[in-house]
C-alpha cells in the first residue's frame, strides 16, 4: 500500500454524521481497496484523499493542531517535535473535524490546545455540554477509532496471549503509532476479563480507565494512590514490570461484597509514571473464568 494512491468516496462519507461511523467507513474503504487496514494507518494519505492539501508544522506550544478550510479544502498545522503517538492523534483530530459534517458548521479555523485533546464524552447530559467543547469530543472518539482498527486491533492483541498483562499496551501502541493512553482505552474496552488501568504520577492518580460495570475505585485527579496498593511499594530492581500480585479488594474498590479476588499489576516509567493493571474475579463469574484468574495469579 505504500506506493499505492489512496482514494475515498467522499458521497460515503458525506451520509455518515457519526465519528465512529466516519471512521469505520474509511476502514471499510481501505480494506475493499487493500484487503486490509495497516497496523499504521496512512493518515496523511486519508488527509489527501479527503481533502486536505497541506500538513505542516509550527512553533506554538500553546495550540497542538489546527484546521484551516477555504473552499471545502483544507490544511493542517501542528506542533513541532510531537511524539509519535501523540502527532498521530493530532492529526486524526484534524482529520476529525474536516469530515465531520457538523463541525464546518461550527467554524472554518479550528485551534486546537492541549486540553482539548483530552475531552471525553463522560457523563451529564450532553446536549447542555458547550457546542465547542462537543466537537472537539467528537473529533476525539473519530482519532482514537480511526488509528485503532478493531479487527486489526483484535488480530495483534490475539499474539500476545489470552491473559491480560500491562505490557501489553506498550507493545501494541508502538504496533499501531499511538499513546500508550489511547491504546490503554481500547485494551481495557475489547478486554474479556474485567480490568481497568489506573495511570499515576509521583503516587497521584492522573487517569483513571475503567471497564464498564468494574466495581467502583473512589479515585479522581491528583488523589492519592491507595497506601496498600502494589504500585505505591513496588522498588524497580532490574525489570519494571511487576508480578501480578492478589490483594485484599478493600485495598483498591471502595465495596469489596461480591468480588472473589482482587489482581494488581504495576508498569513504572520514566518522570514517576506508572502503569497499573487491576483485575477482579467476581461472585457470580463462572468457575473456568475465576480458574483462570487463577492460574494467572500462580504463574507469577
Amino acid at each position: 500500500m505504500a506506493n499505492a494512491e489512496l482514494e475515498l468516496d467522499l458521497m460515503e462519507l458525506a451520509d455518515l454524521g457519526q465519528p465512529l461511523k466516519l471512521a469505520h467507513e474509511i476502514h471499510r474503504q481501505l480494506r475493499a481497496q487493500f484487503g486490509s487496514v495497516p497496523t499504521q494507518v496512512p493518515l496523511a494519505a486519508i488527509a489527501a484523499a479527503v481533502g486536505i492539501e497541506a500538513i505542516e508544522e509550527h512553533d506554538n506550544d500553546a495550540i497542538e493542531g489546527m484546521l484551516a478550510i477555504l473552499d471545502g479544502r483544507g490544511a493542517v498545522s501542528l506542533r513541532r517535535n510531537l511524539r509519535i503517538g501523540r502527532r498521530n492523534f493530532t492529526l486524526g483530530h484534524e482529520i476529525g473535524h474536516f469530515v465531520i459534517p457538523n463541525h464546518r458548521f461550527q467554524a472554518t479555523k479550528f485551534q486546537c490546545a492541549k486540553r482539548d485533546m483530552g475531552r471525553e464524552r463522560g457523563g451529564g447530559n450532553w446536549a447542555q455540554r458547550p457546542v465547542l467543547e462537543r466537537i472537539e469530543v467528537e473529533a476525539n472518539e473519530f482519532a482514537a477509532a480511526l488509528l485503532v482498527p478493531r479487527p486489526e486491533f483484535h488480530v495483534e492483541r490475539r499474539k500476545l496471549g489470552k491473559v491480560s498483562d500491562v505490557v501489553h499496551i506498550r507493545s501494541l501502541a508502538e504496533t499501531f503509532a499511538v499513546s500508550q493512553e489511547v491504546m490503554a482505552n481500547v485494551y481495557v474496552r475489547e478486554a474479556d476479563e474485567n480490568i481497568a488501568i489506573v495511570t499515576s504520577q509521583k503516587g497521584l492518580v492522573r487517569r483513571v480507565i475503567p471497564k464498564p460495570g468494574f466495581p467502583y475505585l473512589g479515585l479522581r485527579r491528583d488523589v492519592p494512590l491507595p497506601a496498600e496498593c502494589l504500585t505505591q511499594r513496588f522498588k524497580v530492581a532490574n525489570d519494571p514490570i511487576s508480578n501480578l500480585v492478589e490483594l485484599p479488594a478493600h485495598v483498591w474498590v471502595e465495596k469489596s461484597q461480591g468480588i472473589s479476588a482482587l489482581y494488581e499489576q504495576v508498569f513504572v516509567q520514566d518522570e514517576g509514571w506508572a502503569m497499573t493493571l487491576l483485575a477482579v474475579d467476581e461472585d457470580e463469574e463462572e468457575e473456568e473464568d475465576e480458574s483462570d484468574w487463577n492460574r494467572r495469579s500462580s504463574r507469577w
